[in-house]
């Protein structure tokens, strides 16, 4: 069964010249209640899992959030 989280993510340019940006990610927090509310989180661990039963709503939230899903191994 497939598994997905649903997340997006920006760059910020490095202080220091030559450096590479860093890159952040929010994902869809657990504490979500999905179709009632969302909140949004920085920390992997504490993202939404998606079943595969669930997709048509992982769709819809990343379609409004602006977001992209992105299947788990």
């Amino acid at each position: 069964m497939a598994r997905y989280i649903v997340c997006s993510s920006h760059m910020k340019a490095s202080k220091t010249k030559g450096d590479f940006p860093e890159i952040f990610y929010n994902y869809i927090a657990n504490d979500s209640n999905i179709g009632w509310h969302y909140s949004l989180t920085a920390d992997r661990e504490q993202a939404y899992i998606f079943d595969e039963f669930e997709w048509k709503d992982a769709e819809f939230i990343a379609g409004c959030w602006g977001m992209q899903i992105k299947e788990l191994n």
